[in-house]
Formats: C-alpha cells, structure tokens, sequence
C-alpha cells in the first residue's frame, strides 16, 4: 500500500509506515518547480512486486496536468531511469527523472552524476529520451561543468554540486575527504562557476594543468568561472595567485578569495587553512587580474568586483569604503580592511596590492604621524572585537609602514613568512611516494611435449619469462599433447611439487579450450594425455590441492567463438557468499606472493577504509593485486573454458575483492582484433556473457592494439587504482565474471573511420531479451554523443598490460 504526503514543495509516495529521514531532508529542502511537479518516491525496503501499478494510479488521483520530476529515494541509482520510462509510458506526461547517482547538495540542489552523460533526464512516450541538465536548479554554466576529465597524469577535473574542481588524482584518500565537504557545504550559485584549484594535503598543481582546463571550456564556461585556490599551487615565488593565472591564461580572469558556503543568493566565502579548513570570512570575495603587458611589467592592482560590508563598518561614504567614526574610515582591500584618515595617503595603492593570506586577516592601521597613529590603533582594537569570531581569531592589526614600506617590489613574503603558498621547491616533499610494483610470482617450468623449443636460455609466455626446459628423455604417456602444440605456465605451486608418476613434472589442470583450436571447437585431449596424480579439474578437488594452471594469455582466435555456459562449479562468481574454502585454498597456493605483498595491502587498506571491512578484507585485497599482475594474465580464459580447476577459487577470491572497489559509471574502452565477418555474427548475437573479468578503461585509450573500438556503457565496473603497481594500469575497471551485455550497434569500418562495436552492460534484474529495455536508447546516445565530443591525445596504455583490454565480452 502506497501512502501520501505533501512535504515543503515535494509530493512524497511511501510504502512503509513512515517517511525516511533521506525523502524528508529532500522534501524539504528542494527549491519548487515552475514547470513541474515534485515527485518523491521513497522505496527504502523490499517492495511488492505491483508497486509500480500503486504509483501510477495514486498519480492519477492526483490529477496533476504538468510534467513530473522524479526522486527516488532508497534505490539502485538505475531505477530512477526506468521508473521515469514506465510513469511516462503510463502516465502520458512528461518525466524527468535522474540518470546515475542522485547526490542531494547544499541548499537543496539535486545534483545527479555518473562518469559520463549522468543527469536529468527527460522521458517522453513515444520519443528518444533527451538529456537536460546536470543539477537541478539549474545555472547558467550548467552545461560547462559536466564530465570527469583527465588533464594530465597527475589531475583530473571532477564536476561537483557547486562548480568545478581541478585536483590532484593520484590521492584517492584526500581527495575523497575534501569532496564529500564540499558537496555538502558548497552551494550551486546561478550566475558563478567556482573553479577549485589543487586539493589541501596533496602536491601542488601545475599551471600547465589549469591553462589545459582552461583551453577546453565552452564560452559558457569561461565567462561564468571564477577560480578558487583550495590546495597548493606550484607558483612563481611571490606572486598571488590571480595575477599568476592571468599571465598563464594572457586574458583577464576573475577570483573568488574564498570557498562558498550557505545559500546560493548570499553566500559567506571564508579561506581555506593548509589543511583544508575554514579560515577567515573575506571581506573582498571576489576579485579581477590582468595579465601584464610584457614579461616583466609592474602587475596592475587587482580590482575588487564584489565584497561584504557588515553594519559594524558603518555607513558607506565611496566605493568600498565606509564612515567608522568622524575622524576615520575603513576600507575593504583584498587582504582585510584598512582603518585610515578620511583621505588616502600617496602609498594607497602599495597598501590595496598585498595579498589575501588565508590563515591572517589583516586589519591594517595608517600610521602618519604618532598621534594619528594612536587613535587608528585604538579605534582598530574596537573594530577588531566586533568582528565575527572565525576572523577575530585570526586577526591582525599592523601598521601600515610595515605592510607597505616605501619601496616597490611588495613581497608578501617581506610582510610574513607564514603566508600560505606552495612553490614548485615545495613540490618534492609533497609528492606521494612512488609504489612498489608487486613481484611477480615465482613460475616453475612445466614440461609439455611439443615443437621443439627456441636456441634461447628462456622462453616469453603470457609476458612471464619462463626457463627453458629440456625435453624430459623418458616423456609420460602424453602423446596426444605433442599434435595440439600447447603452451602451459604453472602459476603458482606454492613450493609444492605435485607430479605425476615417476616424478614426471607437475600436473597439467584446469586446461582452457583456447589452446585446442586449432582441431575444432569440440576436439578435447584424450584421457591417455593427461598424467596420472591428484588432478584439480572436478568437484572439490582444488579444495585439497593447493595448486593451479593457467593458460598462455593470448587474443581471442579467428574465427570466433562465443563462451560456453559453465556449471556452479566452474564460475568464477560463487553463488553463495560463503568463501571459507577458497579462502584456505588460496592461503595455501599463494602463501609466498601473500607474503610479499601484504605490507603494499596493507598500505592501500589503511588508505581506503572502504576496503578494509570484514574478516576477509586482507586476503581478496590480495587477491586483487596478484591478478591485477603477471599471476593472473592466464585467469580469464580459464574461466572462459568453463571448465573446473584451480583456478576457480582464485578468481571467486578476486571477486570477493574487487566488488569492494569503486564504481564506474560511464564509458569503457577495450580493442579487438576482428574481421567483418566476425562483427557480423556478434550484431546477430544481441547479448554477450562473459565468465571471465571483462578488463576495459576508464579513459580513451591512446596506443591500444586492434583494428575495432569497444566502447561499454558500464554500470557496476569497479576501478582498481588502488590496487594497481608503478606500472599498472590506474584507468583499468574490471566487469565480474558472468556479466552480459546488449549489443547496441556494429559499426563496420568505413573510410576514414574505424570499426565499432556499442555494447551496454545489463543490469542483474533486466530480463536479458524482451523488446522492452529502456536503458539501449539512452546508453546509444550516450555512447554516440562521448564519441562526437572525444578530444586529445587519450591514455597511454603500458604495452605488456595491453593485451589485458583486447577481446569482447562474450568470445573465448
């Protein structure tokens, strides 16, 4: 039963006995639609499965005539976009309802955010659902603050509720911290875009980074930001941080002195300590630069665009400056206020360019002669007392022949060496220490009949050197193996030696198809073939042998081959969520990589909390890594034999791992090798699994192998930086294992443009074919529109990691 309740400017529609404390905040702190109305439905426990029928009949006595934005509270953040569809369809109104995660912002703002393309939109029976914005209210500059971008190696530009932040990528932990504040407190103002610079705790932002920034935003964007220094910036000594970015940028540019916070048509602007948090409330909030007219020129003072004046400054008598008694006034400047004679000295302009320090308001006193000097004193302690407490505490009264002595060339570093700026000097001690890559696993040579090895002292398989082997003289009964020419690496034995009779060499388990397709897609080794011993191919037997093989990693054969539909027992997801046995097993295989790396997971799992939860934490932390790296480069088409083995407990314990990363929402990158013919069958396929992790990037690839683009529309992919080594792969997400995918569109090649293969990943509970899914003509424009707006050079991608990202979903 659905009940409701009209909350603020909100219609609320719940099914339990009360409101939720997330659908009241909402309710009550959303601003009223002019051309909507505000729905809210509030879904926070199991519901019945005609829930959706209830809401659409309860809409329909409300006899609401204009369209419907739609909030769903309590909710996969994909159910916003398919309730908004079905209400549309059944309803015959107009719905706009959010796409990706919905983050309710300061001051009410409803700001929804996916990696790419997540926001309002607009769902209308009969017609392509159209994007609108990507907060609600929606400002000006809306449009200019929308996708995740990469700037460079070490930055990246996050859009947040309230603007636009250009930060340090590489510190996940901080990162994380100051944007959870910021979404919170900082307010979406209509006609200002504040562009955050660095991050508090992290290296210091390079100016090439901004004026990167700086070259892709639209007119609109420009014309709206303004720039706020939030964390350190590498800077020429000395110089403010205005002035500098306008020298970068050759143009005039505009500066908040401080972070936004309260609501969107008043908002208070107080610094930002070092450690990021507030500082003083400014009285000059905002600011415009010039650049200088040649290397080397006096740079103009800034202008003050916008300031704060409280009734304890008195009555206004001129521009930013204000009556405090009959014989003083005080004036705004950009680094506090300024008590001084009715008129202003010869030195005002040295006193109007010092800089704002963020942790020292200065409450400057004019000092011409004792007398005067005197009573400025003591009319600045009267006005100091008056003051807010937050800058009370960081005040100072200094003399203004101090502040500005008669010289030119005012360093704000000659007034106090507390001043908060980061140089490039100060860069090296802020830089994060470089990770250590995690060792590759010891690999023991398997003896394999076959074509005869190589004149060299080691063979490369799957990018692992392993040693070359003599063949053994007395070979076991194995014939069948020389005609299928195989490639095995054993990865790990953990110390244990498990041969066959005789002490042939170790036994060869868990097999992927893909080294036998050369004699067909049903040939298989003959019983005679495989060694006598404890093998691990069925049942439990992994669970008492501690040991796996894993195939060579190699691209997908031509032709192709879709993945057979493996048994319980074979699948690298378990269906259950016990994992004690696989724990053990994989105690046991890999005690001695466990060892080697536990100090860098146990690194990372400090860092992200997130990760560090339950008895488990450690171990599929581990796991992670050790797939992540040469250990695992034969995992996937193992799985995607669909055959038992050793190899099973390995990946359900990565799994168990990587379901505890970070989601990305958004477009994915991976390459094929694959034929016209081959494209062909796949777009008669209409949907793909995959029983191995589907390996894609987050970011457009710069050097990535294959003659066709793979681009996903993902939405469970989780990001694995935090696990990935000096030379992984940060931009990687992984798919689990047993993921589908719709195939949206083939693009075969044509002149001038190449191949490409849209696929979007299918949600647990969509039914995999029936017509009706609402998501494909979304994820298509999405994934069109990413296309048609794809700039720069991409990601380099590290070649012996390349091979990772080369494959459909769906092939063996």
């Amino acid at each position: 039963m659905i009940t409701r309740h009209t909350v603020g400017n909100a219609l609320v529609l719940h099914a339990s006995e009360r409101i939720s404390t997330e659908a009241r905040t909402v309710a009550l702190s959303v601003d009223r639609d002019p051309d909507n109305d505000i729905v809210i439905l509030d879904l926070q426990h199991e519901l019945p499965f005609d829930i959706w029928d209830t809401v659409a009949t309860e809409l329909r006595r409300q006899r609401l005539r204009r369209g419907i934005r739609l909030v769903v509270c309590g909710a996969r953040p994909e159910t916003g976009a398919l309730a908004g569809q079905w209400l549309s369809d059944r309803l015959g109104r107009p719905v706009i309802a959010p796409f990706g995660r919905m983050i309710p912002g300061a001051a009410g703002l409803l700001f929804v955010h996916a990696t790419d393309l997540g926001g309002w939109v607009c769902y209308r029976r009969g017609h392509t659902p159209v994007w609108q914005s990507k907060r609600y209210p929606v400002p000006a500059w809306d449009g200019a603050a929308v996708d995740h971008l990469t700037i460079s190696s070490t930055c990246a530009a996050e859009p947040l509720p309230g603007g636009v932040w250009l930060r340090e990528s590489r510190d996940e932990a901080a990162v994380a911290v100051h944007g959870s504040h910021l979404t919170s407190t900082m307010p979406c103002l209509p006609d200002a875009m504040p562009v955050l610079v660095g991050c508090p705790g992290t290296a210091p932002l390079r100016l090439d980074d901004i004026a990167r920034f700086w070259r892709g935003l639209v007119p609109e964007g420009r014309e709206h930001a303004r720039f706020v220094q939030y964390g350190p910036v590498a800077l020429p000594d000395g110089e403010p941080f205005g002035q500098a970015l306008a020298d970068l940028l050759r143009c005039p540019v505009r500066v908040f002195t401080g972070v936004p916070s309260g609501r969107p048509d008043g908002p208070a602007m107080f610094t930002v300590d070092a450690d990021g948090r507030p500082g003083w409330q400014v009285f000059a909030e905002e600011l415009a630069y010039r650049p200088r007219e040649t290397l080397g020129a006096k740079a103009v003072t800034p202008r003050i665009l916008r300031h704060r004046a409280p009734p304890e400054l008195g009555e206004p008598v001129g521009p930013r400056v204000y009556q405090y008694a009959h014989d003083a006034v005080v004036e705004v400047i950009p680094s506090g206020l300024w008590l001084r004679a009715p008129e202003p000295p010869r030195h005002a302009d040295r006193i109007r360019a010092v800089p704002m320090d963020p942790n020292l308001f200065r409450l400057v006193v004019d000092d011409p002669a004792p007398a005067a000097a005197e009573r400025h004193r003591e009319l600045a302690g009267d006005l100091a007392a008056r003051l807010d407490p937050a800058t009370r505490r960081r005040a100072a009264v200094q003399p203004s022949s101090v502040v500005a002595p008669g010289r030119p060339g005012l360093s704000a570093r000659g007034i106090e060496a507390g001043t908060y700026r980061h140089t490039t000097a100060h860069a090296a001690g802020l830089l994060p220490a470089p990770s250590v890559p995690a060792p590759v696993p010891e690999t023991v040579p398997v003896t394999v009949a076959g074509p005869p090895a190589p004149p060299t002292d080691e063979v490369r398989a799957g990018g692992v050197a392993v040693p070359a082997v003599p063949p053994d003289p007395a070979p076991p009964d194995g014939a069948a193996l020389q005609g299928a020419g195989l490639e095995v690496v054993g990865l790990p034995w953990a110390g244990t030696d498990v041969a066959g009779p005789q002490g042939a060499g170790p036994v060869v388990a868990g097999l992927d198809g893909a080294g036998l397709d050369a004699t067909g897609p049903d040939a298989a080794v003959p019983d005679a073939a495989v060694p006598a011993g404890p093998v691990l191919g069925g049942g439990a037997g992994w669970a008492t042998s501690p040991t796996m093989t894993l195939p060579v990693h190699r691209p997908a054969p031509a032709p192709v081959r879709f993945q057979r539909t493996p048994g319980d027992d074979a699948r690298g997801v378990r269906p259950g969520p016990d994992l004690d046995e696989e724990r053990t097993w994989f105690r046991r295989a890999f005690r001695r990589e466990i060892a080697a790396v536990s100090a860098d997971v146990a690194d990372v799992l400090a860092a992200h909390p997130a990760l560090a939860g339950g008895a488990d934490a450690t171990e599929c932390a581990t796991a992670v890594r050790l797939y992540l790296s040469a250990a695992g480069d034969g995992l996937d088409q193992a799985l995607r034999s669909a055959e038992p083995g050793g190899h099973v407990p390995f990946a359900r314990c990565v799994s168990a791992g990587v379901r505890r990363l970070p989601v990305h929402r958004g477009v994915a990158y991976a390459g094929a090798e694959l034929t016209t013919a081959d494209l062909r069958r796949i777009a008669q396929r209409r949907v793909l699994t995959d029983w191995g992790f589907t390996n894609a990037l987050a970011e457009p690839p710069a050097d990535l192998p294959g003659a066709v683009e793979v681009l996903i529309w993902s939405a469970t992919a989780r990001r694995t930086a935090a696990f990935e080594t000096g030379d992984g792969v940060p931009a990687r997400v992984l798919f689990l294992p047993g993921t589908a995918f719709t195939v949206l569109q083939v693009q075969e090649p044509e002149a001038g443009a190449p191949a490409r293969l849209l696929l979007r990943e299918l949600a647990v509970e969509e039914p995999p074919v029936d017509g009706r899914v609402r998501f494909d003509a979304l994820a298509l424009a999405a994934l069109r529109q990413h296309l048609a707006r794809r700039t720069g050079p991409g990601t380099p991608v590290p070649a012996a990691a390349a091979r990772r990202f080369l494959g459909v979903p769906g092939l063996r």
